[in-house]
């Protein structure tokens, strides 16, 4: 029944990838918690996922026995929130949730990093179920247990680790999705395969007009194929203690400084690959990648429609400056993802500004 099992110290979680699981979801959910057909179920989601999805998941959990009630939020990365946060514990309260009761995220990363926030602090942790609907969600956001909320100063700065029960990936979601979106998602693999497996990056080269047009048969395995090196590297590191799943991060650190200076105006996945294209300039600035695999990235990142420049400028020292916030900063010291090869990443704290400065500003129209 399930593709992919993460087995960690306290939880397991069970994946699923198969067109239609969204209509099997009360069935999965209730293979991995028999009792939720008598405990509490809340299921979160935006209201554009729920307008397209809510009535279809409801209906498979009715038809297991399973009685969810339902709260939506506004769409986009302004609702992961505190404030956002405090309405759905608000809901949990007025429903009368205990320590036996099951949050199910139906939604993109926004979605499941708010309700995984909830779920993990809600009587000091309660179960959590994702059902992802996005690209970058099925293949980055729905496993490894980070879940989180923005502050005004950066993204994710609030969070817990809480890993899902259940993570069930249903493609044909992918139907409904914004072009721009499934684009952005795609964002995630690339990085997958530039911090673990050449040959990956190599195979998402020859299948860029299969992945881009949602053949079935691919998408499927290229999700699948993304999951696995991500869930490999969770096992290993659960919680960031070994630096290990730091490179999980590779084009975040500056790709989150400009989501955050350019209030969220672009994807996430823009902006990763925005960072993505200055992590690998900033490589070959000291040394390490080779030009000729830069424009390999740069090639790749445009063949999927994914930006190599911002739309407009936005000012370098307080890009600077954000980064200084990152979650990987350590003794004021940021600390970069690079590649001294595709698929062979390291880490450095040692990059002079003046590099990271002239690696930002390449970006720039």
């Amino acid at each position: 029944m399930f593709d992919l099992t993460i087995n960690l110290p306290g939880s397991t979680t069970q994946i699923t990838v198969r067109p239609g699981a969204l209509q099997e979801s009360g069935q999965l959910l209730r293979s991995v918690l028999p009792d939720v057909g008598n405990t509490q179920v809340m299921l979160v989601t935006d209201h554009t996922v729920g307008d397209l999805y809510a009535k279809t998941t409801l209906d498979a959990f009715r038809d297991a026995g399973v009685h969810p009630f339902e709260f939506r939020i506004p769409p986009g990365e302004s609702s992961k929130s505190l404030d956002t946060a405090q309405q759905l514990y608000k809901s949990l309260a007025a429903n009368q949730m205990d320590r036996d009761g099951i949050i199910v995220a139906l939604g993109g990363g926004v979605v499941s990093d708010l309700a995984g926030f909830v779920a993990a602090t809600w009587m000091r942790g309660i179960r959590f179920a994702i059902l992802p609907t996005t690209l970058e969600a099925d293949i980055d956001a729905s496993i490894g247990g980070k879940t989180a909320v923005n502050l005004s100063t950066g993204k994710n700065l609030v969070g817990a680790f809480h890993q899902p029960v259940l993570v069930a990936v249903d493609p044909n979601c992918l139907s409904t999705l914004d072009a721009r979106d499934v684009k952005a998602g795609i964002a995630e693999a690339i990085k997958h395969a530039l911090i673990s497996d050449e040959e990956f990056f190599t195979w998402q080269e020859d299948h860029v007009d299969e992945i881009l047009c949602l053949d079935s048969a691919i998408t499927t395995e290229f999700i699948l194929r993304n999951l696995r090196i991500k869930a490999a590297i969770v096992e290993q590191d659960t919680k960031e203690q070994t630096g290990l799943r730091m490179l999980l991060n590779f084009g975040h650190t500056i790709g989150h400084a400009i989501e955050s200076c350019s209030r969220y105006s672009l994807r996430h996945g823009e902006c990763v690959a925005l960072g993505t294209l200055a992590a690998c300039r900033l490589s070959e600035s000291i040394g390490l990648l080779s030009g000729a695999d830069v424009t390999r990235v740069e090639k790749l990142l445009s063949r999927f429609g994914l930006p190599i420049q911002m739309p407009t400028a936005l000012n370098t020292d307080r890009i600077l400056e954000t980064m200084q916030n990152d979650k990987k900063a350590r003794a004021g010291r940021v600390r970069f993802v690079l590649l001294d090869a595709i698929g062979a990443p390291l880490i450095r704290d040692d990059i002079d500004e003046s590099l990271v400065r002239a690696a930002y500003e390449s970006l720039r129209p």
